[in-house]
């Protein structure tokens, strides 16, 4: 990471040619760590660890020199609510380093702020989340695309259609008829638009199935 984005030389090989980078990093297992020794160790020779491999062998191919020295702070760098940063980012910022060599997550954020190379670590965050278990659908699952609401308002509107047929068949004289064909003249007559009927024929209706009922008058299509 770099502390600005302008003014980029052409040929970045020839640039950084024999010039002296301060690097800061943070202590973090195992990319930045303390070597350990038995004498006293000073300068870059202090540390050891992947980022530190890393950035011997980019100075060998760049021809760089470099200068490691850990963050004052200890922090990667965020950024409070009065827009002011800390850590790593703030000391690029500030041009106190050149240059961040650790383990620091990319965002759209620092993006704003300094440059990133090409990522060396990916963590592969991802989203996690509880496997739902398989159920078998129970004798009522054809009722769960509407709520219990909607299915007892569909049941009293069939409720009340049916109403309205029984009484309109009570009033025609189209669904009266005599039982007895062979007697013409007897004074009987029956009417198949019964309560239960008239029921039974709402919810034939209302599935789209046809009913042993038939209509004779012109007035329950209007209903």
């Amino acid at each position: 990471m770099t502390n600005s984005n302008k003014d980029r030389p052409t040929n970045i090989t020839d640039s950084l040619a024999n010039r002296t980078l301060i690097v800061t990093t943070i202590l973090e297992d195992p990319y930045v760590m303390y070597k350990k020794s038995d004498k006293p160790l000073y300068g870059n020779d202090r540390f050891e660890g992947y980022c530190l491999d890393l950035l011997k062998e980019l100075s060998s191919i760049l021809g760089f020199i470099y200068e490691v020295k850990l963050v004052s702070d200890g922090k990667y760098g965020a950024q409070n609510d009065k827009g002011e940063w800390n850590g790593m980012v703030k000391e690029l910022i500030d041009h106190k380093a050149d240059l961040a060599v650790a383990p620091l997550t990319i965002t759209y954020v620092r993006e704003k702020v300094i440059d990133f190379s090409k990522p060396f670590m990916t963590l592969g965050i991802s989203i996690l989340y509880r496997k739902p278990n398989g159920t078998n659908p129970g004798v009522f699952s054809f009722l769960n695309p509407l709520s219990a609401d909607i299915w007892m308002y569909v049941l009293l509107a069939c409720l009340g259609v049916s109403c309205v047929l029984f009484v309109i068949a009570r009033f025609t004289p189209y669904e009266w008829y005599n039982p007895h064909p062979c007697n013409p003249d007897s004074d009987v007559v029956e009417n198949n638009f019964t309560l239960l009927n008239s029921f039974w024929f709402g919810v034939g209706a209302l599935m789209q199935q046809g009913t042993a009922v038939t209509l004779h008058s012109c007035t329950y299509p209007t209903v």
